[in-house]
């Protein structure tokens, strides 16, 4: 399992919600989550992270 120290999951997190370009506080909550849940793997959080934005989305717009 990969730690990382606070500063690297700050750059790594600021990273990702520029890539994607979101805002909130959420977002990066979701990113740190996913984070820790895929061992900080910048493809495999990239891949949830679509996903999980997309479900989002939808489920937004049906209700």
């Amino acid at each position: 399992m990969v730690e990382l120290d606070k500063e690297q999951e700050k750059a790594f997190i600021d990273a990702m919600m520029e890539a994607n370009d979101l805002k909130g506080a959420s977002k990066k909550r979701m990113i740190k989550f996913l984070g820790n849940k895929y061992d900080w793997d910048q493809h495999r959080v990239q891949f949830r992270l679509t996903r999980a934005l997309i479900a989002e989305r939808y489920a937004a717009s049906s209700h």
